[in-house]
């Protein structure tokens, strides 16, 4: 529950929210609220059925087009989910002061910092970095040799940025994010393991958002790209010269092995896996816990181990389930097929006569 600085008339919030307004124009609206702890003072925003028909119809919401009957109250639009987020910006936190370097950070002379830019408590800025305009950097970034951040970038506390990588504009990476670091290559030779350098580099497109305690590699040879748009989650792993294209979630602790290509607009849920080499097409989801092992096509939705058809896997699961019994039923068949005792239906011996 969020209260408002002050409170809105319900005629306010369909005009912030450009929706289409149903009941009192003049309802006074103290703030958001979930639909679990919502009151008739706060406006709860729903996108579920289900949810919607468990409110008293005193309490105001927003609702898709449509969901609204004369004797309900709030405000419909077309996609609620935005609206939702649009009213909570209205209570995010504000963002560190710009256009200020702390005297304890540590910029080489021949690093470029934008005037307009914000260095914090014990940065270090290498050589050769370049700090477009706007651009935050939060208490203990590092910011290695030649490293770009491209305008209106912010960069929270203790997050890594090793040489040469290039951040786009308007990125929020989230703090202990290591990105740029070497990528994970070794080859055998007599028993022993022989590390390959990793003199590739890591470039990111802009609004992308990289999670807490995420790593990125960067390329063995080439580049390890993630593409304009995408959203990565707290602790996920992108391997080497792996491609992530524009506007894909990789939702916590996903890991891309390296020079895995994952196409636009793939959603790879949580805790799975992509192997080394394989692609992803685009639009594709990868359920949970699924691990990719070969080419998934672009549209398809997969999961389990080794991914497949999400509607396959149903049917392999539901199957499972039944095991125990298929289990005894063929214990009961071989007894029959090998003559040792009769079993009546319910697969007892029978009484002798």
């Amino acid at each position: 529950m969020k209260k408002f600085d002050d409170a809105w008339r319900l005629s306010q919030v369909a005009s912030f929210l450009c929706g289409r307004l149903v009941g009192d124009p003049d309802r006074l609206i103290l703030g958001v609220a979930s639909p679990e702890e919502v009151t008739p003072e706060y406006i709860c925003v729903l996108w579920e059925k289900s949810a919607f028909r468990k409110l008293v119809k005193d309490v105001p919401v927003v609702v898709p087009l449509g969901w609204l009957e004369p004797d309900r109250i709030g405000v419909e639009v077309e996609e609620p989910k935005i609206a939702f987020a649009k009213l909570l910006s209205l209570f995010e936190r504000p963002r560190t002061p710009k256009c200020e370097v702390h005297p304890t950070a540590m910029i080489s002379q021949s690093a470029e910092v934008h005037p307009s830019a914000y260095i914090g408590p014990f940065c270090v800025v290498r050589e050769g970095a370049k700090i477009a305009n706007d651009v935050v950097l939060e208490a203990h970034v590092f910011v290695g040799k030649d490293v770009f951040i491209d305008e209106g970038t912010i960069v929270e506390p203790h997050v890594t940025l090793y040489h040469g990588v290039k951040l786009g504009k308007r990125c929020l990476i989230h703090a202990g994010a290591s990105l740029g670091c070497e990528g994970f290559g070794f080859c055998s030779r007599d028993g022993k393991l022989v590390k390959i350098p990793q003199v590739g580099g890591l470039v990111i497109g802009d609004e992308v958002e990289v999670g807490a305690l995420t790593s990125i590699d960067r390329g063995t040879l080439g580049d390890t790209r993630i593409g304009s748009g995408t959203k990565i989650g707290d602790c996920v792993h992108v391997g080497h010269n792996a491609q992530v294209g524009s506007n894909c979630i990789l939702v916590a602790m996903t890991g891309i092995a390296g020079s895995a290509v994952i196409e636009d607009n793939v959603i790879m849920a949580a805790q799975s896996g992509v192997k080394d080499h394989a692609r992803v097409g685009k639009g594709s989801i990868v359920a949970a816990k699924s691990g990719v092992t070969k080419d998934i096509p672009p549209g398809m939705m997969v999961s389990g181990f080794p991914a497949r058809d999400h509607r396959e896997e149903l049917k392999i699961q539901a199957l499972t389930q039944r095991l125990p019994e298929i289990y005894e039923r063929l214990l009961r068949l071989e007894r029959l097929h090998e003559g040792v005792g009769n079993e009546d239906e319910k697969g007892n011996p029978s009484k002798a006569d």
